[in-house]
């Protein structure tokens, strides 16, 4: 047996405490006839592996016990250990030390894992939410359906959110302040939920105290925010991360996924909308000093979408806010931004709280196709206290968009929703927090973000004109 050497994968340089079963000391099997490379599909038998199923190349390794294999593959319709703990507690891998399988991260992260999985150290991670609002139960939810994580601690100024935590939770520790959370040994990351003017202070004083972090969005209101968060959790050796939940929304799943495989060809405009007509709310989101705007407030979610959509450079920003009818709030009625793509694609998000009729979710254009996202207009119906049907229609950003994909020839199919990771991102934190893994959604992700966010307002300022981001 060969040692494996040190290994890149996404996460970094770990010195893999991996031993490979080389081709020549792999005979082929009697029972079911495999070589080694023998293309096979990998069923991870980790519950913290989100991935799914990928192809790799392996064989079953003769001689070793079921129960001891740490992952597994299916041949036919036998099971055999890809990877397994042998009688000296080191790891065999079936695949041959010169196999393609090592450049496929996928695989070296599943590899990586099962050697985790492996080990004494299987503690939960304490999780503690600073601010308990109305994305709290959300996480909590998360964190108690996580493997790997544990919801630790809970602060927040109001009783009813501490007694409906404290409900999901029984054994969370309560705080009086934020201060005293930051300084529970229990807690390894804190999720600060705190109004957006406050991220900051906050995410800088909890990486202060020793504690990974991941953020609401925005992760800030401007980049030199961001850029200090990023420099204090890089100096620590901790993770910085922002809820970019809607990242992984079924309808901008179905999207980016066509846009990827080149069924719509090459993207060259995207247009996103949100809103509908009505006073905007009333609490810290309606004000610009705290929330950074409309375009921060539901921007931070979509331009998050478009990023990760399109890549190359951003060259410019411009945008326009319009104040017409809502005077009681300081958030901006209309607003409209539009990211100009190096090569010439172009981006366009509009909010608005002026829109008696409604664009369409997503318009997509390709050189060999287009996607659309339209709203659907959902309700729930319930029965009242006095035995009376009664139906609430639901805001269109509360429903999920029907996601169509249209041809050149004028053919229209309708994509059928994609079934959801449960809590991708948490699950995703798990991994980063345990095995150091690069999450999906990266802090200087977020950052560039806030950085197109900043330059929209700009550019609104200054009428329109377009604005580098920084």
């Amino acid at each position: 047996m060969t040692r494996l050497p040190d290994v890149s994968w996404p996460g970094g340089e770990w010195p893999a405490d991996v031993r490979l079963l080389s081709g020549a000391e792999m005979p082929r099997d009697p029972q079911s006839g495999t070589l080694p490379r023998h293309e096979v599909r990998v069923r991870p038998t980790l519950a913290t592996w989100p991935r799914g199923e990928i192809l790799i190349e392996a064989s079953p390794i003769p001689g070793l016990p079921a129960n001891g294999a740490a992952a597994t593959f299916m041949y036919g319709s036998t099971e055999h250990g890809l990877i397994s703990r042998l009688d000296d507690g080191s790891l065999a891998v079936a695949v041959s030390d010169d196999s393609p399988s090592w450049s496929d991260p996928h695989f070296v992260e599943l590899c990586v894992v099962a050697a985790r999985e492996t080990s004494t150290d299987q503690r939960d991670f304490g999780v503690g939410l600073l601010g308990y609002g109305a994305i709290g139960a959300e996480h909590a939810r998360a964190i108690l359906g996580t493997p790997g994580l544990a919801l630790a601690g809970v602060c927040d100024p109001k009783p009813e959110r501490i007694a409906s935590a404290l409900g999901l939770a029984p054994d969370a520790h309560v705080h009086q302040s934020a201060e005293s959370l930051l300084e529970d040994p229990s807690i390894d990351v804190v999720i600060v939920s705190t109004p957006p003017d406050s991220h900051a202070h906050w995410a800088r004083l909890a990486l202060a105290h020793g504690k990974n972090v991941v953020v609401e969005k925005p992760m800030a209101l401007t980049t030199r925010e961001c850029d200090a968060i990023l420099a204090d959790a890089a100096a620590r050796g901790l993770l910085a991360s922002v809820y970019q939940n809607r990242r992984f929304d079924s309808d901008y799943r179905l999207i980016a996924d066509s846009v990827r495989s080149g069924e719509i060809g090459d993207v060259f405009h995207v247009e996103a909308f949100v809103g509908g007509y009505g006073h905007p709310c009333n609490y810290w989101h309606s004000d610009a000093d705290v929330s950074g705007g409309a375009l921060f407030d539901w921007g931070s979610h979509i331009v998050d979408q478009i990023l990760d959509l399109i890549d190359g450079e951003v060259d410019s920003v411009s945008a326009l806010n319009h104040k017409r009818v809502w005077h009681d709030v300081t958030n901006a009625d209309h607003a409209r931004m539009t990211l100009h793509f190096s090569g010439g694609r172009e981006a366009t998000f509009i909010y608005s709280d002026l829109a008696a009729a409604l664009k369409p979710r997503w318009y997509v254009l390709g050189t060999r196709g287009a996607m659309t996202g339209d709203w659907r207009q959902a309700s729930v119906v319930s029965r009242s206290a006095i035995g009376t049907l009664e139906e609430d229609v639901l805001a269109a950003a509360d429903s999920p968009p029907i996601v169509r994909r249209h041809s050149t020839s004028g053919d229209v199919a309708t994509l059928a929703a994609r079934d959801s990771e449960a809590h991708p991102f948490h699950a995703d934190l798990a991994l980063a927090l345990r095995y150091g893994f690069t999450p999906r959604v990266r802090g200087e992700q977020s950052r560039r973000v806030v950085a197109m966010l900043e330059a929209a307002e700009e550019s609104a300022r200054l009428g329109g004109l377009p604005v580098k981001p920084a």
